[in-house]
């Protein structure tokens, strides 16, 4: 179950399944420093090493991360090209969502609190765990 706010969800039953791909098909990538610090994925400034599962939908861009440091951080975030605004949700295996930040181009990560992160988290995982998301071939 998810927590949020009070509010419990389920947990994405395929979760486990998109870190398994994501470690084994996706790509290599890096999470800015500025967002792994705020995150807690770095001790300092540096970036913090993922395996990255993409997608572009219309003006926004999505990632899975999984750290490949400790492969229970799991990210996900969204970069909406029109606004250049991004929001990204640090979670654990079991769904949990640890913490919620946002940000726009040039300026620093603000924690969400739980009542403002709560739909957009929900909207991600339905995207990343429900089957909404393009598939390699797939417009």
């Amino acid at each position: 179950m998810l927590l949020l706010g009070g509010a419990a969800l389920a947990a994405p039953p395929r979760l486990a399944a998109l870190v398994d791909e994501a470690l084994g098909a996706g790509s290599d990538a890096r999470l800015p420093p500025n967002l792994a610090l705020v995150l807690g994925l770095s001790d300092t400034l540096q970036p913090a090493p993922v395996r990255q599962i993409a997608a572009r939908v219309e003006h926004e861009m999505r990632a899975f991360n999984v750290s490949l440091v400790n492969h229970r951080n799991l990210v996900i975030f969204t970069v909406d090209e029109q606004t250049q605004v991004t929001t990204a949700f640090l979670l654990g295996p079991d769904g949990l969502l640890r913490k919620a930040v946002a940000y726009s181009a040039g300026a620093e990560p603000v924690t969400l609190s739980s009542a403002s992160a709560r739909k957009p988290f929900a909207r991600e995982l339905a995207f990343w765990s429900g089957g909404l998301r393009p598939h390699a071939g797939e417009p």
